[in-house]
């Protein structure tokens, strides 16, 4: 969960970072132009992708990465070897959201538990 929160952080603040002419634009990778890239199309185009880097960056474990995810992926890769990185700051948001739904989900819970007594 605190992963999920980091990364919709990371991307909404990331913007639309400038590349390398050496990096593939997603359309480049994604052999069957459905919008998203697996694994297997990222090995077909010889990137050093492993299952285990490859789940760090599926965010959401469709198994396939979405534009936002493949971009994260790539400006990490270029950046950190392709390990991912999270700024202090936006992991400590993460957290605070993480903690505010968890808040938000014990309110919840007792609420209901308040309606059953009735």
């Amino acid at each position: 969960m605190k992963k999920t929160f980091a990364f919709a952080a990371l991307a909404t603040l990331m913007g639309a970072p400038a590349f390398a002419a050496a990096e593939p634009a997603l359309a480049e990778v994604d052999t069957n132009a459905d919008g998203f890239v697996t694994i297997e199309e990222l090995q077909a185009n010889e990137m050093d992708v492993t299952a285990e880097s490859f789940a760090d960056w599926d965010v959401n474990g469709d198994a396939k990465l979405s534009e936002a995810e493949f971009t994260a992926w790539q400006k990490a890769s270029s950046e950190d070897w392709g390990k991912p990185t999270v700024s202090e700051k936006l992991d400590d948001a993460g957290d605070a959201v993480e903690d505010a739904m968890d808040d938000a989900g014990d309110a919840l819970d007792e609420a209901g538990d308040e309606m059953e007594e009735r």
